[in-house]
C-alpha cells in the first residue's frame, strides 16, 4: 500500500466525517449493530421483536453478516487475494472477510473515530496480520497502487460520497485487470416524477448528510463511464424490506419520547433521519441495491 493520501476534506467530505462521528456511538453501535453499521437481510424468525434490543439482538447480527456474504459471493475471494474495503466503517466486514476467506484486506474510511474502533477490533480478533486500516476520502483517491488489488467491497458507504465517478475511477485504476468491484448502496428508485423527488429525496440529503443518490440506471452508466464491464445491478426483492419496518418503529418510539418531553437536537436530527428514510422507502422512492463489475481482463 502506499503511503496514506493526506487531503484537504471538501465542505462535504467534513460534513460526513463529522456525521459518522457524531453518529456512530449513538445511532449505528447503541441503535443498531456494535459491529456493523449498515442494513441486513433477514430469514424468517430473525427479526427481534418490538421492545427488543437492537444492538444485542442475534437476528440482526445474522441478517447484517448476510449482507456481507451475499454482496461479496460474486468475487470470489480467495486467500491469496488482496482486498479493500472502501468505507469500512468500524472494521465488521473486513474482520468477517479475513475470518471467512483468509485474504489480506486494507479498510479505508474518512473519519478518524471509526478508524481507532475498528483499530481495536481488530486487535482484538487477533487478525492484525491480515488487516490494515487507513485515513483517505475514497471520494479523491484511493491510496494503493495501479492494478493492486483483486477485489474492492464498498457497503452501505458511497451515498456519502461527494463524487461517486471519481471513486469508481480511481477502483478501476488500482484494480488489476479482471478484478471485481462488489458494492451495495443506497439507490432512488428509477422512474421518479420530479414531485417524488421534491417530496420524499430531498429532505433526505439533508436529514442523512447526502448530496445525491444514484438510482440502478445512473449506477450502469457511472460504472460505464469508469472504464469498468457491469455485471449486475439488482435489488434484494424484498429481502431487505425489514430494515423498513425498523425505521418505522423507531420513528414511532421517539416521536412517543418527544411528546413526553426529550426535546434535544439529537433526538430531533434521529427523528428527522428515520422519517424522511422510511416515507422515501414506504412510497417507493428508494430502495437499496447491489452490483457487481469487472476491470476488463486485457486493461
Amino acid at each position: 500500500m502506499t503511503k496514506p493520501h493526506e487531503l484537504t476534506l471538501s465542505d462535504h467530505g467534513s460534513s460526513v466525517a463529522q456525521y459518522y462521528s457524531d453518529a456512530t456511538p449513538g445511532i449505528y453501535i447503541g441503535g443498531w449493530n456494535p459491529d456493523h453499521i449498515h442494513f441486513g437481510l433477514f430469514e424468517p424468525g430473525e427479526c427481534p421483536e418490538v421492545g427488543e434490543s437492537l444492538a444485542e439482538s442475534p437476528g440482526i447480527a445474522r441478517a447484517v453478516e448476510r449482507m456481507i456474504d451475499v454482496i461479496v459471493s460474486p468475487a470470489e475471494i480467495q486467500a491469496s487475494h488482496r482486498v479493500v474495503d472502501a468505507g469500512c466503517g468500524i472494521g465488521g466486514t473486513a474482520i468477517r472477510l479475513a475470518q471467512a476467506h483468509g485474504c489480506a484486506i486494507t479498510g479505508i474510511n474518512i473519519s478518524r473515530p471509526q478508524l481507532e474502533i475498528a483499530g481495536r477490533k481488530v486487535r482484538e480478533s487477533g487478525l492484525d496480520d491480515r488487516i490494515e486500516l487507513a485515513y483517505a476520502d475514497c471520494s479523491q483517491h484511493l491510496p494503493f497502487a495501479d492494478d493492486s488489488v483483486d477485489v474492492v467491497v464498498n457497503i452501505e458507504s458511497a451515498c456519502h460520497y461527494s463524487d461517486r465517478g471519481q471513486f469508481l475511477r480511481e477502483v478501476r485504476r488500482i484494480l488489476k485487470p479482471g478484478g471485481r468491484i462488489v458494492a451495495m448502496d443506497w439507490l432512488v428508485c428509477d422512474g421518479l416524477q420530479p414531485g417524488q423527488h421534491k417530496r420524499y429525496i430531498e429532505p433526505l440529503y439533508k436529514a442523512w448528510t447526502i448530496r445525491s443518490l444514484e438510482s440502478r440506471s445512473t449506477y450502469t452508466e457511472q460504472l460505464q463511464n469508469a472504464g469498468v464491464n457491469v455485471i449486475e445491478v439488482e435489488g434484494f426483492d424484498g429481502r431487505d424490506a425489514d430494515n423498513l419496518r425498523f425505521l418505522e418503529y423507531g420513528y414511532q418510539l421517539l416521536l412517543t419520547l418527544w411528546f413526553g418531553g426529550m426535546e434535544t437536537d439529537a433526538h430531533r436530527t434521529l427523528m428527522e433521519q428515520f422519517r424522511t428514510l422510511s416515507m422515501a422507502w414506504r412510497n417507493e422512492c428508494f430502495e437499496l441495491g447491489r452490483y457487481v463489475a469487472e476491470k476488463p481482463a486485457s486493461a
